[in-house]
């Protein structure tokens, strides 16, 4: 049976053979992730308000002031989740070369450890390199990938999103016109 300290024990080991490039990427994926989320929630919310717009209380004298209204919106309340999202893919994009440079500096150790006779157990260092490569560049792969499958996603949702607004401005246009839909 696996107990918490032994688990815990296991991740203090792996942040140990990580090193330093490890931390970096613990602190770009809760970026990464926070980013997701947040935007995700910003999303929610501007769906939201656009399900609660009140027809029945809109009352527009031209198609030129509804398409004012709807591009306000845009800029005020749904800007702020599309300018979220390159963000999001730089980060993405980020996370395996992040692995890769683990992967350099866990060489880097290595070699070293090749290149060193004087040590008593030159294996171990190189363990230790190889180790510390192999482990940054699973946590690369583990970041980027989910945070793809979510960016892509989330691209789709904002997407859907900007077509159910233009689809009530055209319902708004249409209404004020007296054409029943």
């Amino acid at each position: 049976m696996i107990s918490f300290s032994n688990i815990l024990t296991e991740i203090k080991l792996v942040f140990l053979q990580g090193g330093p490039v490890l931390w970096v990427m613990v602190v770009l994926s809760v970026i990464l992730y926070g980013l997701i989320v947040s935007t995700w929630i910003g999303l929610h919310k501007v769906k939201q308000e656009i399900h609660a717009l009140d027809e029945s209380k809109v009352s527009y004298q031209d198609a030129k002031s509804i398409e004012c209204d709807v591009a306000i919106f845009e800029l005020d309340r749904f800007a702020w989740v599309k300018r979220r999202l390159p963000m999001i893919a730089v980060l993405v994009a980020a996370a395996p070369l992040a692995g890769l440079l683990g992967t350099v500096f866990g060489m880097f150790v290595t070699f070293n450890g090749l290149a060193s006779q004087a040590t008593a157990r030159p294996i171990d260092s190189i363990s230790m390199g190889i180790s510390s490569a192999m482990i940054t560049t699973q946590a690369g792969l583990f970041m980027a990938i989910p945070g793809a499958i979510l960016l892509a996603i989330l691209k789709s949702q904002t997407n859907r999103v900007s077509g159910y607004l233009e689809q009530k401005m055209y319902q708004h246009t249409v209404k004020m016109k007296g054409v029943s839909v």
